[in-house]
């Protein structure tokens, strides 16, 4: 089980935020990008509003960092949402590399986030995506999956 609390709210200037930071993850590996990308889209733009900037904006400008302090998600809830949407899209293409990890790190210190949660999350993250595949036949597959999500690749 995820550990999204279904209440938690992000406003228009978070949002943009978060998608930033995943744009961040999805640009440090060269792999898939493109398909990244295109998850990322489709999480910015569910249920968009008027208001909303444009998910084109934000990927134009994805080439710097995103402006994110402690102050930009204020409520712990708010900030293990970006991290784990982060981490999501950093195993995406079925590698969590260094690089990635190093990002994914900083962005969660940026926002204020100990290592400790971080790697909470990540594990939580890990959980999630083997029960994805626990209904498969072949346990020996999943068990080196298991290990090789537990294992960055460099």
């Amino acid at each position: 089980m995820l550990p999204l609390n279904a209440t938690v709210e992000l406003d228009l200037a978070q949002k943009a935020l978060a998608t930033r930071a995943m744009l961040e993850i999805a640009q440090v590996d060269a792999g898939h990008v493109a398909e990244e990308i295109a998850l990322i889209r489709s999480f910015y733009e569910a249920d968009a509003e008027p208001a909303q900037i444009p998910f084109d904006s934000l990927l134009a400008a994805s080439s710097q960092a995103a402006p994110l302090t402690a102050d930009s998600f204020p409520e712990p809830d708010q900030r293990d949402l970006v991290i784990s949407s982060c981490l999501m899209v950093a195993y995406a293409d079925g590698q969590f590399s260094q690089a990635e990890r190093a990002a994914a790190l900083a962005i969660a210190s940026r926002i204020g986030m100990p290592a400790e949660r971080f790697e909470a999350l990540d594990n939580i993250i890990q959980d999630h995506l083997l029960s994805q595949l626990a209904g498969l036949p072949d346990a020996e597959s999943v068990a080196k999956v298991g290990a090789e999500l537990a294992q960055p690749a460099s």
